[in-house]
């Protein structure tokens, strides 16, 4: 699931990700994002649109949807920032899923 409150964000990673057979569920807030999870629990990635760390960067945070009370934020890891390119993406969702 790709939650961000940029809708082109949003239709350019879906279109990224479903050309390499992701399936992919979008959310442009995240109180649609709860609703979709309230039908559909059975996610492997969550990408949430955000900043890094103290900063204004722009980035996307990751996580595992059974994390959702261990989420640590303070680190950079689990950032992916914004801009990126479609090998940037995809190693970062590799590397997590």
């Amino acid at each position: 699931m790709i939650v961000d409150d940029e809708i082109s964000i949003l239709e350019q990673v879906k279109y990224i990700l479903k050309k390499e057979d992701f399936e992919v569920v979008t959310a442009d807030n995240n109180r649609r994002a709860f609703e979709i999870m309230d039908y559909d629990n059975d996610f492997n990635l969550i990408l949430i649109g955000t900043h890094l760390p103290n900063s204004n960067i722009p980035a996307f945070f990751s996580m595992k949807p059974e994390s959702k009370r261990d989420i640590d934020t303070s680190t950079e890891d689990n950032f992916l920032k914004k801009p990126f390119t479609e090998e940037e993406l995809f190693n970062f969702i590799k590397n997590r899923i």
